[in-house]
């Protein structure tokens, strides 16, 4: 009887850390207080156009970092090329943009945690434009000073085994002793 009653906890704590683990992989990386405030559905290609049309409104934009400063008077600024969202906030396709944008933010970021690379996600309220240059070529900027941030964790990845892991493999389904196995069976 006790063990059925163990059992039955048992998989009913199964079933809840499934569940729970399914609901919080659907979680947005950025909070609903600013999904809220958001503007929806305007691409970052119509803002660059007019910027002054959406000026003191919050936006929700991802994309990739190109480049983190820190300056002396505004505190961090960071240039990111933009790239669309899925529904939780996460980068959908990095090959795609319309577009690139600076956050600003009074908070000091480390230009070696923001790094160039590094995918983000944030909501940040539009507060203007900027002149500036990509190559040789002049590009306006739209500026947005930074409410939430989210910095994607990056993904590491391991070296495969090559070699004589293979060479093993083959010589485990031939089933020859390793003392029979010629030096060099390409010969």
């Amino acid at each position: 009887m006790k063990n059925k009653y163990v059992a039955l906890k048992m998989k009913n704590f199964s079933i809840i850390c499934i569940l729970s683990s399914l609901i919080l992989s659907c979680a947005h990386v950025i909070s609903k207080e600013h999904r809220d405030a958001a503007a929806a559905d305007l691409q970052l290609k119509q803002l660059i156009k007019n910027t002054d049309a959406y000026l003191n409104n919050i936006f929700i934009f991802g994309g990739i970092i190109a480049e983190t400063k820190i300056t002396k008077i505004k505190g961090t600024e960071i240039e990111v090329v933009q790239s669309p969202l899925d529904r939780t906030g996460t980068i959908k396709n990095r090959d795609v943009s319309e577009g690139r944008f600076i956050i600003t933010t009074a908070k000091y970021l480390d230009p070696l945690i923001y790094r160039q690379g590094g995918d983000i996600t944030v909501a940040g309220l539009l507060i203007g434009s900027k002149k500036g240059l990509i190559g040789e070529i002049e590009y306006t900027y739209p500026v947005f000073d930074a409410r939430e941030i989210y910095l994607f964790k990056e993904e590491t990845s391991y070296p495969t085994h090559t070699g004589m892991i293979h060479f093993s493999a083959l010589r485990f389904i031939i089933r020859m002793p390793l003392w029979y196995w010629p030096e060099n069976p390409w010969k």
